[in-house]
């Protein structure tokens, strides 16, 4: 595409006027990152601007031509610089004035990077406040319109710049200048397509319409109207034209899901020899109780020949799926293995199943089934007992346990009564324990709790881990003879499948092979599966690993029941059998709610109003609180809560300054807490190694410094992941500095770099001694807050010995340390504390000042 231009503006991009005999830059000491153009070398040159060899405090601008360069937040943070790009000395040239630095800063996240837009059909003072501010917010800007520029601005829709960008739309966006006020009003590019000047319209003038016009129209509107009733007598019975085009919209707007569907009328099931009656179509119909119903179906598990589809789980509290997403119909190899290996083990377990005589069925709830709990209320009426996880958790957590059940409407007691309903606890090892079954108590653990508050229901329990157990591990051990490993599990599903082996005795591996005794599946698929047909190794589900850990010996020698090959489940860790377990007597009783305490609970609410709101009532409080849509941190917030890792305190440094407040919000939801203080850090977040204050006291006071994946990952998992996989690690600075990051940090661990040793700093040493004051202090150093005297240098010499007292100065201020040089004390530049830092070492020879 050639340039095109217009009348009264001048195509291109006007070159720089010389006028260096202003001598713009003569105050200008630079250092450059990356290269200069030979252009911008001699407008600097012609102008008196000096250059500098290294990033030092006489410096006064950093001129960068990359981004990304760890030297250019080294130059913000520690030396305090600005850091320009070279359109700034252009345009500093043209203007005839140094402009402000800000305008020119060399980052590519900027609102308006990547944008060249050409400015055309507008007023000379219009056009240059588009250009300030889109200069100012990363974009450039031209008169001339060719194939580099992205947008046309304008607010006609004529000219040839017009007409040009309008056969390119597909890579020029036609826009008013309203996109780019409103782009900085909101903080973001708004959608080109509402901005572009076709759709300003002139309001036409309103011209009455002759005689014949009215006539025309009135026969046209007849013949519309016959036309309707047509076409409505023909479809249906409906009376009037309005109707009809309601109708016929009706008609042709059908769900996009409709013709995959098949009517049950016309299915027959087994044994049926005609299809069934159709049967008038019911709401679903709402569960009385939140209880858990166990029937002879639900113990057969899903047959292969009932290939039901497999709803994924909504967790929220109205029982209700998400819907099925159809995968492609390529079959794996693993799925045509496992229909060759074991489908006949299947068939010989279903007929034993079907073979197996009727249990009673026995219901278990949680609340009573007579009232409606809200999700923020889903404790009410529970009283906690806590015990042993003081000690295993520490009274931290415990404090923070209370917090979580107080806000959901529950209660937690410091000691055993009547009136407890719920004792938190790990094992039945504990006369509390023993007691509180006597008594009918709900013994559960806090697995329990955290699986609850996650779906804002408080119910039966419905895995092993739901339940203390006798030991840890388990005495005698089950499944000491067995090595098992997992496939199929992720994140926190993985971590509980790992407590289920460590709780059976047996030897858990991260990998598979021909030493592994069992494989753990969640599905018939993947690498390790098709190797455990191929080795002729048995594998389970998470069933079989539960029934160990509840003590069903008898059941677990016989791997080969159709309960223990059932796989892909929407729950695989929920227990199919219940009868038998003493634990779960108290749960044949629904939980009842005292009038006291509902009364209690609402008054300590005050105007929330009433959170249990009878079902055939239907009190608009209730319904209110049913609409409530919940949010990413109501599912995941009693989650964090019940994390067991200390809580982590982070900052951030070197990343990305849009991606800082979402990290600190994922991090929040985690538990951890976003600190300011770098004293106070225990994890500091970087992209990169930098020169940064946060970066070299981090070094010295922090236990981590992790990547920013580490937060995206643990946010994933809804879980505080392990550190040392994320640990940072940039090759190239750790070679520019000579040093190594997880080295350095081994060795601040260990002893603090200047432990022992006092510091005076004087003025005029960049960075500040406000920074210089941080990184020494962290680093384990002493700062005197004023120059010493010879005397009291000596007395810290003569305590602490050769190389206890050291002066950090600058070229400007050497003159002012004579006498320190006379008298041999240790004089070094800046460097010997930022360097020593990063490498954690003392080099008393590489920064010395040697004499003046």
């Amino acid at each position: 595409m050639s340039e095109v231009t217009e009348d009264g503006e001048k195509g291109g991009d006007t070159s720089a006027p010389k006028t260096t005999e202003l001598k713009l830059f003569k105050d200008v000491k630079y250092y450059v990152i990356g290269s200069l153009d030979e252009s911008v070398e001699s407008l600097l040159e012609e102008s008196d601007a000096e250059v500098e060899s290294y990033l030092t405090d006489r410096v006064t601008h950093v001129i960068a031509t990359e981004s990304d360069h760890p030297e250019i937040s080294e130059a913000k943070d520690l030396f305090e610089l600005p850091v320009v790009s070279p359109q700034w000395i252009s345009m500093s040239v043209r203007c005839r004035k140094l402009l402000p630095t800000k305008a020119f800063a060399p980052e590519t996240s900027k609102l308006f990077s990547n944008i060249n837009a050409c400015l055309s059909q507008m007023p000379q003072g219009d056009r240059n406040a588009l250009w300030a501010m889109l200069a100012f917010y990363g974009g450039s800007c031209q008169l001339s319109l060719n194939k580099k520029c992205t947008h046309l601005v304008t607010p006609k829709t004529d000219g040839a710049k017009y007409a040009c960008a309008t056969r390119h739309e597909s890579t020029i966006k036609i826009v008013t200048p309203d996109w780019v006020v409103d782009s900085i009003n909101n903080k973001k590019l708004q959608e080109e397509k509402i901005y572009h000047p076709k759709l300003i319209l002139d309001k036409p003038e309103e011209v009455p319409p002759t005689e014949m016009e009215t006539a025309a129209a009135a026969v046209k509107t007849e013949q519309l109207s016959q036309e309707s009733i047509v076409e409505e007598t023909s479809q249906s019975s409906s009376s009037g034209p309005s109707v009809v085009k309601a109708s016929k919209a009706q008609y042709k707007i059908t769900a996009p899901w409709a013709e995959d569907v098949e009517k049950v009328s016309d299915i027959l099931l087994p044994g049926q020899d005609k299809p069934p009656k159709e049967k008038k179509k019911r709401r679903p119909r709402k569960k009385k109780e939140p209880a858990l119903t166990i029937t002879h179906e639900s113990l057969m598990g899903n047959f292969p020949e009932m290939e039901f589809p497999r709803t994924l789980r909504n967790i929220t509290n109205n029982g209700e799926h998400a819907p099925q997403q159809q995968g492609g119909e390529r079959r794996q190899l693993s799925q045509v293995l496992s229909a060759i290996a074991g489908m006949a083990s299947q068939n010989k377990a279903r007929e034993q199943t079907l073979s197996t005589p009727l249990l009673p069925e026995v219901r278990y709830y949680g609340h009573d089934p007579s009232y409606s709990i809200m999700p923020e209320t889903c404790m009410l009426g529970c009283i906690f007992l806590i015990i042993e996880y003081p000690q295993l958790v520490g009274q931290q957590y415990i404090d923070t346990w209370r917090k979580v059940i107080s806000d959901h409407g529950g209660i937690v007691d410091d000691c055993y009564s009547d009136r407890i309903t719920h004792v938190l606890c790990d094992t039945q090892k504990s006369e509390v324990f023993k007691l509180a079954t006597k008594d009918g108590k709900r013994c559960v653990t806090a697995n329990w709790l955290n699986d609850c508050l996650k779906m804002k229901k408080m119910q039966p329990p419905w895995r092993a881990l739901h339940f203390p157990v006798t030991s840890y591990p388990l005495q005698p051990s089950p499944c000491r003879d067995q090595i098992i490993a997992v496939t199929g599990f992720e994140g926190i599903e993985r971590n509980d499948v790992k407590t289920l082996v460590e709780l059976s005795g047996a030897k858990y591996t991260g990998f598979f092979s021909r030493g592994n005794t069992l494989l753990i599946c969640n599905r018939q698929e993947g690498s390790k599966y098709e190797k455990a047909l191929e080795w002729r190794k048995p594998y389970v589900n998470v069933q079989w690993l539960s029934d160990n850990v509840l003590g069903n010996i008898e059941n677990v020698r016989n791997i080969s029941q159709l309960r223990y090959q059932t796989y892909d489940l929407a729950d695989p860790f929920k227990i199919d059998q219940l009868q038998r377990m003493p634990l779960m007597e108290p749960w044949t009783t629904p939980l009842k709610i005292s009038q006291a305490l509902r009364k209690s609970f609402i008054s300590a609410l005050g105007e929330k109003g009433d959170p249990l709101a009878s079902k055939r009532l239907g009190s608009p409080i209730a319904d209110q609180h049913s609409k409530k849509q919940r949010t990413e941190g109501d599912l995941i917030g009693s989650q964090k809560m019940l994390n067991n890792k200390p809580m982590p305190h982070v900052m951030f440094t070197g990343c990305d300054p849009k991606m800082v407040p979402d990290l600190a919000k994922k991090v929040e939801r985690l538990g951890g807490q976003v600190v300011t203080k770098i004293n106070l850090c225990t994890h500091l977040v970087a992209s990169k190694v930098t020169r940064t204050m946060k970066f070299l006291c981090g070094v010295s006071v922090c236990r981590h410094i992790i990547t920013p994946q580490w937060v995206e990952e643990s946010h994933k998992n809804q879980w505080l992941l392990d550190e040392a996989n994320f640990n940072l690690v940039d090759s190239e600075q750790e070679k520019l500095f000579t040093f190594r990051l997880k080295d350095s940090m081994q060795k601040a661990h260990q002893r603090k770099v200047f432990q022992n040793i006092t510091f005076y700093v004087s003025s005029g040493v960049k960075p500040g001694l406000d920074t210089m004051k941080e990184i020494i202090e962290c680093a384990g150093g002493i700062l005197l807050p004023s120059r010493p005297s010879l005397k009291t240098v000596g007395g810290i010499l003569a305590a602490g010995g050769p190389g206890s007292f050291v002066v950090i100065t600058c070229d400007t201020d050497l003159p002012l340390c004579r006498d320190f040089l006379r008298h041999k004390i240790e004089v070094h530049n800046a460097e010997f504390i930022l360097t020593g830092v990063l490498r954690q070492q003392l080099d008393f020879q590489s920064f010395k000042f040697h004499g003046f």
